[in-house]
């Protein structure tokens, strides 16, 4: 049975922007408790890496870089995403004097009216954090925390990637891009109302999203010219491949929510049906049997009941034939432009 490499920790899911599609907005609007955070630490000791991220903006935990410092005492890398509003210049000399490795900043286009539709927030601002971030980095001559963009790719906003690329481009970003499609599992979806249902991508465009991503010139670029020092998902995903049969959180990492709750991922939002225990009551060996039955079951070929709806099970399961059909569209579509 595997152990606990890799841990989310959610700090709040208080938020300042206005997503339609995060179900955090839903949610009892509330912190971590310092105390149950520290329990949550102690509790997983081969602790690697942390994501410092849940349902809200992080950055709005009055001890968020108090969690860091104890993270960083201990020796285990910090992560997280944030919308990129309140990296003010505070925040970021606190970032840069504990060693963060990675900021992943949130975007689903870089035109400000979309933005601020999206997100009810403002573009111009995010923008002037990032450089200002970038520049502070840059004066203080250190390699870290890296900065990429998180896309949620919707309906509306699709083809505003290469656009969202060249942004990042001009801002100097060197953390790499990463995409996934609007969420269809239903602790999301449930809360959508018609405009944002309408933003879903179905399985075919979805995939041919993700073929055009893969074979972009543009973002090929990027990517490869991504830093060497590597983020949280990177870590975790690290020589993961679509038909494995297994997840990556399901192997060596667990998700704690606000409330002390553990589930096997981020995506999973029921504590009642589908979690693991709870930080300072449930024993560790106790939450890693259970989930151990879940990665029994993905091995096997099934979707574990609290996976239903998730894009990366279903890449997970993917066969030899769709997998080729996979590849063969993204040479495809890289082909015809």
């Amino acid at each position: 049975m595997s152990g606990v490499r890799f841990a989310q920790l959610e700090p709040t899911t208080r938020c300042n922007f206005t997503c339609g599609f995060c179900c955090g907005r839903q949610m009892p609007q509330e912190d971590l408790a310092w105390e149950q955070f520290v329990a949550a630490v102690d509790a997983l000791p081969d602790l690697t890496h942390v994501e410092l991220q849940g349902e809200g903006e992080s950055l709005l935990h009055p001890r968020f870089h108090d969690m860091v410092a104890l993270l960083r005492q201990r020796a285990i890398k910090v992560s997280f995403i944030s919308n990129g509003s309140l990296l003010s210049e505070r925040h970021v000399a606190l970032l840069l004097e504990a060693g963060i490795e990675k900021i992943s900043v949130s975007i689903e286009s870089p035109d400000a009216d979309d933005f601020r539709r999206i997100r009810g927030g403002k573009l111009e601002k995010v923008v002037r954090n990032l450089e200002a971030l970038m520049a502070a980095r840059r004066a203080a001559n250190l390699d870290r925390p890296v900065v990429g963009f998180s896309v949620t790719v919707l309906a509306s906003t699709r083809r505003q990637l290469p656009a969202i690329y060249a942004l990042y481009r001009r801002l100097g970003l060197d953390g790499g891009i990463t995409l996934q499609p609007l969420q269809a599992m239903d602790s999301y979806a449930r809360h959508y109302d018609d405009v944002m249902a309408a933003e879903e991508l179905d399985a075919a465009a979805a995939d041919g999203i993700f073929a055009r991503f893969f074979s972009d010139r543009q973002l090929r670029r990027i990517q490869a010219e991504r830093s060497p020092v590597r983020g949280f998902y990177e870590e975790l995903m690290d020589g993961w491949k679509p038909g494995d049969r297994t997840c990556p959180y399901l192997e060596q990492g667990l998700y704690v929510n606000r409330t002390g709750h553990v589930t096997a991922c981020c995506m999973i939002k029921d504590t009642d049906r589908h979690g693991l225990g709870r930080v300072g009551e449930t024993p560790l060996p106790v939450m890693l049997e259970r989930r151990e039955s879940m990665r029994a079951e993905l091995a096997a070929g099934q979707v574990p009941a609290a996976c239903t709806g998730c894009s990366l099970v279903r890449f997970a399961r993917m066969g030899r034939g769709e997998l080729m059909w996979f590849g063969m569209r993204g040479l495809w579509q890289a082909a015809v432009g």
